[in-house]
């Protein structure tokens, strides 16, 4: 078969993280555009302090070319030493350009590192100003994939990261204003997420809007620790086929908890979090009515 060296076959999926095999991945170039938490959640980060603070993320902008700037400079000036150093011939101190290249990069190099333990320093300082606003970008973040996984729900639930980016930068824009940072973040967060659900929420079945609420509400637990791993697996694939605990209370309203329900509950306060602890107990010595 005929092949033309400038011939190049792209091929993409929609699958998260696919795996190929080493064959496969010694022969092409894998490029893996799947967005991370902790990357969107920086992204977001510098999007809400554009907004926020525009003259420290202005700052923040000119301090990293600044930096890398002079880190090149410095990287310039060893090499073009070793260069010297390299293609000097005879004896080194008998060479006047050698001798006064030092001179002058010993100077400039001094200057140039004491700037950049300066604007390291003013680097760490706009940094701790800026985190103040991750509390945002993080629920900006989870929210996004909270959206991203109803398409497992349904393959007609699909949102862009541009039409979510749109809606992120909307909230900020339009939610009301406080010169307190601490009102001003709480402000946003409760916005933002009452404002993605109801744009949301149009486009879904009625059926799955109750599930879209239930996830957004034990994304923000589980990230914020108030619901454990444990206890989320617990949810997730603890249910109906669970074998009764040995040595349980009896069911004490079993004409309308169901057994499997009740052998549920015994299990969950066994739970190592002892979140539930004492479940069960109070449970029998509440007064059911007939």
């Amino acid at each position: 078969m005929d092949y033309d060296p400038n011939f190049k076959l792209y091929m993409t999926t929609k699958m998260s993280n696919p795996h190929y095999m080493p064959d496969v991945c010694i022969k092409v170039t894998l490029v893996n555009f799947t967005v991370t938490m902790k990357g969107l959640e920086d992204q977001l980060l510098g999007d809400v302090v554009r907004k926020e603070r525009a003259d420290l993320e202005e700052q923040n902008d000119r301090l990293v070319v600044s930096i890398s700037s002079d880190k090149k400079q410095l990287k310039d000036l060893e090499d073009k030493i070793l260069k010297l150093l390299k293609e000097s011939e005879g004896n080194i101190l008998d060479d006047e350009v050698l001798i006064n290249t030092l001179n002058t990069s010993k100077l400039t190099s001094g200057v140039i590192q004491e700037r950049v333990k300066q604007a390291e320093i003013t680097e760490k300082e706009i940094t701790s100003a800026r985190e103040l606003y991750r509390v945002v970008s993080n629920r900006g973040s989870i929210l996004y994939f909270v959206i991203s996984d109803l398409a497992l729900i349904d393959s007609m639930y699909q949102y862009s990261l541009t039409f979510f980016n749109h809606i992120f930068n909307t909230c900020i824009e339009v939610s009301p204003k406080s010169d307190e940072l601490d009102v001003r973040l709480q402000i946003l967060r409760s916005f933002m997420t009452e404002y993605l659900y109801f744009s949301v929420s149009r486009g879904l079945f009625e059926e799955h809007k109750l599930t879209f609420s239930f996830l957004i509400c034990t994304s923000i637990m589980r990230y914020s620790g108030e619901i454990s791993p444990i206890e989320w697996n617990f949810f997730l694939f603890t249910g109906a086929g669970a074998m009764p605990k040995e040595g349980a209370l009896p069911n004490p309203a079993s004409h309308w908890i169901p057994e499997p329900t009740w052998t549920t509950l015994c299990l969950l306060e066994d739970l190592p979090t002892l979140t539930f602890t004492g479940l069960t107990q109070v449970s029998s010595n509440i007064p059911i009515s007939k």
